[in-house]
């Protein structure tokens, strides 16, 4: 007498690919998260490193010596275009409190532009909901995000920090290089600490509990500063000076388009 038949190859191969997918997913996810605290510490290194330079060339310039070092906080950081490809899709559409951004172009620029506004950060992620179906993927995860203000003591001294709770929502997509994000929104909860000087509300679309709509023509990056047209944007308490930056003012909205303006203050 024999029992019931088993899964044949073919369920087997397809179940093996599913959690092959799933592991896939997630590894993604971990990426992306790791990517936002080792590129800041990246960037933060060789900020100081190039600074430090760049005041050592300062005698050599009338020589015509000079390395071209001291270019600015995100040359040669963490957050560059490899990086990008590495996570997101052609078409990307990322949503998040102080702005958005559209394309795998400037996605790099768009994230260290929010990232550089911290001396240090640290994303921490649950586990993910990761559902593959076919080539697409829905992926959402709860996080906690703390990021320490430029000035705070190391610890075990307390920390001057804005901290924030939420989750992430998005789709992933399969790619000839493996899954990416095709789209990502941060919506907010929760948040406590000091927020960066200026900052009064953040996206709307982020504090909804479903995700919104897409707008027929999204902006290709907007990073938002919600103030009144007549406010003056006041420096951050504990930002680090960032001379390379030149800001303009938008006129008919309450923000700064990031490839004008100094980078935004983020959340």
């Amino acid at each position: 007498m024999t029992g019931s038949p088993g899964p044949g190859l073919g369920e087997l191969a397809a179940e093996v690919a599913r959690l092959s997918d799933i592991a896939a997913l997630n590894h993604l996810i971990d990426r992306y998260l790791a990517g936002l605290d080792e590129g800041l510490a990246s960037s933060a290194s060789t900020f100081a490193s190039t600074s430090a330079a760049g005041s050592d060339s300062d005698s050599d310039s009338d020589s015509g010596s000079g390395s071209g070092l001291g270019s600015g906080p995100g040359s040669g950081s963490g957050f560059d275009a490899a990086w990008a490809a590495s996570l997101f899709t052609e078409d990307v559409e990322l949503l998040f409190p102080v702005g958005s951004h559209q394309g795998l172009t400037g996605a790099d620029g768009f994230l260290r532009e929010i990232m550089e506004r911290w001396g240090r950060t640290h994303h921490h992620g649950s586990l993910a909901s990761v559902e593959p179906d076919g080539d697409l993927a829905a992926v959402s995860w709860s996080l906690i995000a703390s990021h320490v203000h430029f000035g705070s003591p190391l610890p075990p001294q307390p920390s001057a920090y804005f901290q924030i709770g939420g989750r992430f929502t998005g789709v992933a997509r399969r790619t000839p290089d493996g899954w990416r994000f095709a789209r990502l929104r941060l919506r907010i909860v929760w948040s406590t600490g000091s927020p960066p000087g200026g900052v009064t509300e953040v996206d709307a679309r982020t504090l909804e509990a479903s995700p919104p709509v897409p707008e027929a023509s999204p902006p290709i990056n907007t990073l938002t500063r919600h103030m009144s047209s007549e406010e003056e944007p006041p420096c951050p308490p504990h930002s680090r000076p960032n001379s390379s930056a030149k800001s303009s003012r938008r006129s008919s909205t309450r923000g700064w388009t990031s490839a004008t303006s100094r980078p935004p203050t983020a959340i």
